[in-house]
């Protein structure tokens, strides 16, 4: 922070004047406009220029011996909003080692391999996030994991294993968009013009949507564990549980469709329905359990039971 005095013309208006390390570090020069704008009580001075640079981050390989760490650095990358990843080592790469890179990059939505050397694997993400825009984005998040989640009931009742394994395998694909979706909300978070290109209004309504989509995201991941939990089941089940099953099912989807709209619509009536809906989600996992409690197989009570609480959790994220 610097303090500089405010000065004024003969003409009567007011003059500041800016450090020089800072205009050389954004490539000022005189001559060039600035804009100026007033941000409630704060007055914020930009170049109008578009700012080039490129955000780049270096991995070293050698600090890998496990694939599930290299994956999460990579695509700790990729969120944190950098375009360039480099991998690189001391020595040559093995072969697997260049096949966890590979795999990383499967997971993660417009990032390829730019440039591949025996000892370095360059990763460049061509995603522009000012062609997006977040609200749509997140609606479309909101409605996968909500077809993930539906689409492993339906499984469950008409014991279709087919079903869940496919609600399972689109919910594993939800995660590259969740992925994005985070990108985009940090991003947009850190550059005011980019905020402006997506039409995000401010800072605050930004962090907000970011604390959704970090809720939606543990939605995803617990329908995609519904979906998975189904091919665990031995059995079929009594038309009692599977209805109180569809029952929480059906209040807990419209739990989600309804936090998204208020969301999107700064609905605050709905909002609040939605928190007070949890205590009949709560009614019915309670009802679930005490039948669960009668099941003749072991494996199929535990499996039950992870489903009711699953589908609880995502009430409870909906409500979040």
């Amino acid at each position: 922070m610097e303090v500089r005095k405010l000065q004024t013309t003969a003409a009567g208006t007011f003059i500041v004047t800016i450090p020089k390390n800072w205009a050389e570090k954004l490539k000022l020069k005189k001559g060039d406009l600035v804009s100026i704008e007033l941000e409630e009580n704060d007055i914020v001075i930009s170049p109008t220029k578009p700012r080039v640079g490129v955000q780049s981050r270096s991995l070293e390989m050698d600090q890998f011996r496990d694939q599930r760490l290299l994956e999460l650095c990579i695509t700790a990358s990729y969120i944190q909003g950098h375009d360039i990843t480099e991998v690189v080592s001391k020595d040559k790469m093995v072969p697997d080692r260049k096949k966890w890179i590979r795999q990383a990059v499967e997971s993660l939505i417009g990032v390829e391999i730019a440039e591949d050397y025996a000892n370095q694997v360059v990763l460049q993400n061509l995603v522009d996030p000012s062609k997006f825009d977040l609200d749509r984005l997140l609606e479309r998040f909101s409605t996968t994991s909500k077809a993930v989640f539906q689409d492993a009931i339906r499984a469950l009742v008409e014991r279709d294993q087919a079903l869940a394994q496919d609600a399972f395998e689109r919910g594993e694909e939800s995660t590259r968009l969740y992925r994005l979706l985070m990108r985009l909300a940090l991003q947009a978070a850190g550059d005011k013009k980019l905020r402006a290109q997506m039409n995000l209004t401010n800072i605050s309504s930004v962090i907000v949507k970011i604390i959704a989509i970090r809720e939606l995201g543990r939605i995803a991941y617990y329908a995609m564990r519904i979906a998975e939990h189904i091919g665990e089941l031995d059995k079929g089940l009594k038309e009692e549980m599977t209805t109180t099953i569809q029952k929480m099912m059906k209040a807990t989807v419209e739990m989600q469709e309804h936090a998204t709209q208020a969301l999107l619509n700064r609905d605050l009536a709905l909002a609040s329905s939605i928190i007070d809906r949890m205590a009949h989600v709560r009614k019915l996992y309670e009802l679930a359990h005490s039948m669960i409690m009668k099941v003749d197989s072991e494996k199929n009570a535990l499996t039950l039971s992870l489903i009711i609480r699953d589908i609880r959790a995502i009430a409870g994220y909906a409500v979040a």
